[in-house]
C-alpha cells in the first residue's frame, strides 16, 4: 500500500503531508487541548488514564513501594532507612540550639535496624557512623519512655570493629582535606570526551577512587539511591555504547562505560519518587570531576524516557523491577587525535536572578 500511494503521489508529497499533520497536532495540543486540560480539576488524569507515557515510573514504583514497605514492617536490612534515619539524628545534633529530645519517632526503628545489620554480622564504615551517632545522641539527650527503650537495646550492640576515627559532627575549620585553589580549573578543563584510546582502559582502582568520590556528593537524607555500573568488558561495552541517545557517529570510539543506576525503593513517600534523578546526578557530576582529576576522561550521554531501552539495559545489567538507568557515562583516557566541542554557556546574566 505505502509504494501505491507513493507512486501516485510521490515522496515529497508523502514527507510534506505528514509533516503538515505533525504541525497541526501539535498546534492543536498548545493552542486547544492543553489549556482546558490546566483549568479542568483531574482532567489530566483522564487524558492520561490510557496512555503508557507514565506506565513504567508507576510500575516502578509500586515495586519499589512493595520492596521498602516489606522491608520496614519485616525489619529487615535496609542500608538506605539507617543512612536516612543517622544523618536526620547527625543533622538534629549540630543545631545550634539543639533540643534536649528529639527523633522521638523514629529512633527505635533506627535502633532496630542497626541491630538487624549487626546481627547479620555487617561491619563498614556506616555502622561504624550509625554507633558514632547514635552514642552521642543518648550521651546528649533528656530521658524519655522511647529514648530509654532504644537506648537499653543499643548498649546491647557491639560493632565488629571500629577504627580510632569518630565519625561525628566537626567543626568547619576542621574541615581541611579539600584543596578548592585548584576547582576553578578543574571544572573549566572537564570537557566531554567523545574519541578515545582504542583498548587502553584506565586501572580500577582509579575508577573506584572516582566513585567513592562520587559517593561524597549531596543526598537527600543521606539515602544515596544510586549505584555506579562499570562496564569495562569490551564486548559489553560496545552493546551499550549504542543504546544512549546521541552516540550516532562516535559509538564505536567508546572504550568503557558506566551506568548511573537509580534506585527507587529507598523513600517512604510518594512525593519522593524523584529523588534518585536529582542524588544521582549530583553524584554522577562528583563521579566525572574525579575522573577528570585522574587524568581520566569522560562524556555524559542523555538517557532520554525509552522503555524499551530501559528494558535492554535491566537485562544487560541484570536490575531489579525498582532500578533503572539514570544516564550512561563513557569514559577513558583521551585520543590524541580527537577533538572537543567549544560550546560556548550562557552568560552569567542568563544563569542568575537575585530574588
Amino acid at each position: 500500500m505505502k509504494s501505491i500511494i507513493r507512486k501516485i503521489f510521490g515522496q515529497r508529497f508523502i514527507e510534506n503531508s505528514y509533516h503538515s499533520y505533525l504541525r497541526f497536532r501539535e498546534k492543536w495540543h498548545y493552542a486547544f487541548i492543553y489549556p482546558i486540560l490546566l483549568k479542568i480539576p483531574y482532567a489530566p488524569n483522564l487524558y492520561f488514564l490510557f496512555s503508557k507515557s507514565f506506565g513504567s515510573e508507576m510500575k516502578m514504583f509500586i515495586g519499589a513501594r512493595r520492596d521498602y514497605l516489606k522491608k520496614q514492617h519485616r525489619q529487615q536490612e535496609n542500608l538506605f532507612l539507617l543512612r536516612r534515619n543517622i544523618h536526620r539524628i547527625e543533622k538534629g545534633l549540630i543545631m545550634k540550639n539543639r533540643r534536649k529530645i528529639f527523633a522521638l519517632d523514629y529512633i527505635e526503628e533506627t535502633v532496630f535496624l542497626l541491630q538487624t545489620l549487626v546481627n547479620n554480622k555487617h561491619d563498614n564504615l556506616q555502622i561504624q557512623w550509625a554507633f558514632d551517632i547514635l552514642t552521642q545522641y543518648f550521651e546528649v539527650t533528656a530521658s524519655s519512655p522511647k529514648r530509654d527503650q532504644a537506648q537499653h537495646i543499643f548498649k546491647q550492640l557491639s560493632p565488629i570493629s571500629h577504627s580510632s576515627k569518630t565519625y561525628a559532627p566537626f567543626g568547619v575549620s576542621e574541615n581541611t582535606e579539600a584543596d578548592v585553589n585548584s576547582f576553578d580549573a578543574l571544572v573549566r578543563k572537564r570537557k566531554s570526551v567523545r574519541f578515545f584510546e582504542a583498548g587502553k582502559i584506565p586501572d580500577r582502582t582509579l575508577v573506584d577512587k572516582a566513585v567513592e568520590l562520587a559517593g561524597l556528593a549531596p543526598s537527600s537524607c543521606n539515602r544515596q539511591p544510586f549505584s555506579f555500573r562499570i562496564i569495562d568488558d569490551a564486548e559489553l561495552a560496545r552493546k551499550m555504547a549504542k543504546l544512549p541517545a546521541g552516540t550516532t557517529g562516535f559509538s564505536d570510539e567508546l572504550v568503557a562505560m558506566v551506568a548511573v543506576v537509580g534506585q527507587m525503593n529507598v523513600s517512604p513517600s510518594l512525593s519522593d519518587r524523584h529523588l534518585m534523578y536529582i542524588d544521582a546526578s549530583l553524584a554522577a557530576m562528583n563521579f566525572m570531576l574525579a575522573l577528570e582529576n585522574l587524568g581520566i576522561a569522560s562524556c555524559p550521554l542523555n538517557w532520554p524516557e525509552n522503555k524499551t531501552k530501559d528494558q535492554e539495559v535491566r537485562q544487560l545489567l541484570s536490575l531489579s523491577e525498582f532500578e533503572r538507568p539514570i544516564m550512561m557515562i563513557a569514559y577513558g583516557y583521551a585520543a590524541e587525535d580527537g577533538k572537543l566541542a567549544y560550546s560556548v554557556r550562557k552568560p552569567l546574566e542568563q544563569l542568575r536572578k537575585y530574588n
